[in-house]
């Protein structure tokens, strides 16, 4: 899995709830569009956690960001692909380009990332202790159970 996929599959894992977060971003396409993904999983979550209207709109707000993320990092990597398959082509691998392709994706996590988390943290002041509860014990199960692969206990 990519890093950036990574960064944002450990958003939504913070923010989620049991195995339909992973497999948002496991399971790529669904059949449905990533706004589509975003809903279903904002249901979930608005189920799992019992949020109230405002603590839903702010996981909304989240969701759409890191919805919006996907769509730019999806773009990107279709440049990156063929630029990777343009290099293979060469006599030569040129590591020099191939590290600056690394060194884009890195700087688009690095500029992203404090917008996520700080889009998270705004969603998770506004749980409850319960729902807070409620979270930290789907991150025990997710640990126990090998990173959530549809667990749902």
């Amino acid at each position: 899995m990519k890093l950036s996929t990574r960064i944002i599959t450990a958003v939504l894992l913070v923010a989620g709830s049991s195995g339909v977060v992973y497999a948002y971003s496991k399971h790529g396409d669904w059949g449905m569009t990533p706004a589509e993904k975003a809903e279903f999983v904002s249901d979930r979550v608005t189920r799992k956690l019992d949020l109230d209207s405002e603590q839903q709109q702010k996981f909304n707000e989240l969701a759409s960001l890191v919805v919006d993320i996907m769509h730019e990092v999806k773009a990107s990597r279709e440049d990156h692909v063929s630029e990777i398959s343009r290099l293979l082509e060469e006599p030569s691998f040129n590591q020099a380009q191939v590290l600056e392709l690394i060194q884009l994706k890195t700087q688009l996590i690095n500029e992203k990332a404090p917008i996520v988390i700080g889009s998270l943290a705004v969603f998770l002041d506004s749980l409850n202790a319960d729902q807070k509860q409620e979270l930290q014990e789907f991150m025990q199960r997710h640990h126990r159970h090998g990173h959530g692969h549809g667990h749902d206990h």
